[in-house]
């Protein structure tokens, strides 16, 4: 049972605020596009809280909400349908009374790991998007998400706030790992009292990680070979790829208040279509860059730095899509090998800046472009970079043999 965090809906704070920007600003062309499958759509949000903070600032329910209701006055799809499913173990009746007047919108007393699977029920070939940000890390069973992924749904996309370092410290608790003074800094700070996750087994956590892997880690730790940064680092990159087996597509933006500071906690986006993610990549990209101003405290920096804080030097992104380029065969949808592009290096790129020095290296002849149609109305060779229902591009390498 995770501990009291009866202070967390106080006040908004400013990785409350990244995080539901992340959710809203997403939403808002998720619903616009998702709508025009002419399919029902079934949105979850699992840990839902109260739906507004005590500063009346809005949560993730309100802004969902407001989203839909926007969503379905404007949507060329003339008979729209949106469900929306608001679970919450703590504050129902705040949740209720605070989304009381919104359509369609079901509140449920109960723990998601109670009550998703009979929620999903009967949503095959439906538009289903779940939200999960929890207060801790034992609710997030990996059993559960690959459970999900399973289903025969229309589409299935699924954002969550997973508390990667939270995992660390409660691993090495678990493996009875003593720490020196700065590995305790490192591991725990008065900014986790939301987080509330009890000491755990080794059967719990593996059951969030889906599998012991995360024990090798701990265990270089031990033997002091890493310290708990890379820790976190690596274990983030390993459970994205166990997701990476359930879902085609899976992102992973670290938020951060400072730089060099630990990550508050990880979003992670997951979907097997690839319009979806680099949808998501373009929002992760813009929310990186609000962020930095928080990082930055507003002051102008000289370098361009991923969500990783490392430095971006763009003239490497050539290589990077040369490299990665390489690997696929034949030619790709440009969504498609956007979408792989980005999972593979990064939040990093904007979809238009990848387009663009894909311009150049077909420019150069390093790639080639095939248009459909390969000619405009005025009898002109083709230049969108983006595929839709009237048109589509594509992109391959061009190796030595061509």
């Amino acid at each position: 049972m995770s501990k009291n965090n009866s202070d967390f809906f106080r006040e908004k704070k400013d990785w409350s605020e990244i995080k539901d920007q992340l959710l809203g600003c997403y939403l808002t062309p998720y619903f616009s596009k998702i709508l025009l499958t002419y399919k029902p759509v079934f949105y979850v949000d699992a840990f839902a809280g109260k739906g507004r903070f005590d500063d009346g600032k809005p949560g993730s329910p309100i802004i969902a909400l407001e989203r839909i209701n926007s969503a379905i006055k404007t949507s060329k799809n003339s008979s729209p349908i949106i469900e929306s499913c608001f679970i919450e173990c703590r504050y129902a009746k705040d949740l209720l009374n605070n989304i009381n007047g919104y359509a369609d919108a079901k509140v449920i007393d109960g723990k998601y790991e109670d009550c998703i699977e009979t929620e999903l029920l009967n949503r095959t070939n439906q538009n289903v998007f779940i939200y999960l940000d929890p207060y801790g890390i034992k609710s997030l069973k990996y059993s559960l998400i690959r459970g999900i992924a399973k289903r025969d749904f229309y589409s299935i996309e699924l954002l969550f706030n997973f508390n990667s370092f939270g995992f660390i410290r409660e691993a090495c608790n678990s493996m009875s790992i003593n720490c020196d003074i700065e590995d305790k800094d490192v591991l725990k700070g008065p900014e986790d009292d939301a987080v509330g996750v009890n000491r755990s087994s080794l059967s719990d956590l593996n059951e969030v990680a889906g599998g012991d892997y995360w024990q090798v880690i701990v265990g270089e730790m031990k033997d002091r070979k890493i310290d708990g940064y890379q820790a976190e680092k690596m274990f983030s990159n390993q459970y994205c790829e166990m997701m990476g087996k359930q879902f085609k597509f899976v992102l992973n933006m670290p938020i951060r208040m400072k730089r060099g500071q630990r990550p508050k906690y990880r979003m992670i986006y997951a979907t097997n279509h690839p319009k979806g993610c680099v949808l998501m990549n373009d929002n992760m990209v813009k929310r990186w860059e609000a962020l930095q101003e928080i990082q930055t405290c507003g002051q102008i920096s000289f370098f361009t730095e991923d969500a990783e804080n490392q430095i971006i030097d763009l003239r490497k992104m050539n290589e990077e899509l040369m490299s990665f380029g390489m690997n696929i065969e034949g030619y790709t949808d440009i969504d498609t090998f956007i979408a792989l592009f980005v999972c593979q290096n990064g939040i990093k790129y904007s979809s238009g800046d990848i387009t663009k020095e894909l311009d150049k290296l077909c420019s150069s002849e390093k790639f080639v472009v095939k248009r459909d149609p390969a000619i405009t109305e005025t009898g002109k060779p083709s230049k969108f970079w983006s595929s839709t229902k009237y048109q589509s591009v594509k992109v391959r390498f061009v190796n030595e043999k061509d």
